[in-house]
């Protein structure tokens, strides 16, 4: 498969959620320098959607009560203060990924609530401070955070801690490490400005589309293909899910070899689960998403698009929840 590792941060960004536009140089600003690639998650865009309403998501994605209660209690309410949520993977440097927040945060009372929260709960919140910035650590990850069994293998927080800090009353930052928080706030303050070891990101971001819920930026560096420029797109949440991606191949014959790899991957695809769906009714929807997914090579591009129609998704999750019900997942 063509498509990089990374974009495993795309099933990560649909527990985060969106925002309002930004400007591609305020996007900029606080991206580590090593960044490799950025995913747009608009939470505001997200949470509002006729889907989500319906379905009651919003609940599901508040979190466990624990985490919840430290949160609040630090003055920052994921699903009504966060609008618009900036992933920035640092690739191989993951110590300098960068999770950027923009929305409405009043640093005074994150400052009060923080030092207030740090004296009660010792053990989960520190506070850091230095060279005129204060930074949050939030530790023992793995007892506010209730990992799922089936992923457990693949997210470990046992020991792990997240660092924030206010940049200002539209941005907080957070990371897994101290400096990568503290070189965005330096960013902030106008010490340091972002200088993108990647020189193909930036143009990649400026052409982020903040309109949609999800939306990726990844240079073929990150791909581990040669034959690959870029990877951009998107997923729009809205009553029914429309997807649009493109990749930007180095010419017409890898435009149209990745074209190839597409449509074999949807057969395969289609063949199995369809022969799944004939002995299991409820994952017939699937079979209709995968059959109504267009693709075409024009020039060097390759564009794949498709729509999740709100009744598929209807049946897909009735059909789910009865499969659910009846212990067979």
């Amino acid at each position: 498969m063509f498509l990089p590792r990374k974009t495993a941060l795309l099933a990560v960004a649909l527990a985060l959620c969106a925002l309002p536009a930004a400007r591609a140089a305020d996007d900029e600003k606080y991206l580590p320098d090593e960044t490799e690639a950025v995913v747009s998650i608009n939470v505001r865009q997200f949470l509002d959607s006729a889907l989500i309403k319906k379905a009651n998501l919003d609940k599901a994605l508040a979190g466990s009560d624990e985490a919840q209660k430290v949160l609040k209690e630090l003055g920052l309410d994921p699903l009504k203060d966060i609008d618009r949520v900036l992933i920035a993977s640092g690739g191989k440097a993951e110590d300098k990924s960068l999770f950027i927040l923009q929305g409405h945060f009043d640093p005074a009372k994150f400052q009060a609530k923080a030092e207030e929260v740090a004296k009660a709960h010792k053990d989960h919140v520190k506070i850091h401070k230095g060279d005129g910035a204060t930074i949050y650590e939030v530790s023992q990850l793995d007892q506010l955070i209730k990992v799922p069994p089936q992923a457990q293998d693949q997210v470990n927080l046992k020991d792990k801690s997240v660092f924030l800090a206010v940049a200002d009353k539209n941005t907080v930052v957070a990371g897994s490490t101290k400096g990568a928080v503290g070189d965005a706030l330096a960013k902030a303050s106008g010490k340091k400005k972002t200088a993108l070891k990647n020189k193909d990101l930036g143009a990649l971001v400026a052409k982020i589309d903040p309109k949609q819920t999800i939306a990726v930026a990844v240079p073929g560096s990150m791909t581990g293909n040669d034959k690959i420029k870029s990877i951009t797109g998107g997923i729009t949440v809205a009553a029914d899910i429309k997807i649009e991606g493109k990749v930007a191949a180095a010419d017409l014959d890898a435009a149209k070899e990745i074209d190839d790899q597409i449509k074999e991957g949807l057969m395969a695809g289609q063949a199995i689960v369809g022969a799944f769906a004939a002995q299991q009714k409820a994952l017939m929807p699937v079979v209709d998403i995968l059959n109504d997914i267009k693709h075409e090579s024009k020039d060097k591009d390759v564009t794949v698009k498709t729509t999740i129609k709100p009744e598929t998704l209807e049946q897909l999750f009735k059909g789910l929840a009865a499969l659910g019900a009846g212990g067979k997942f």
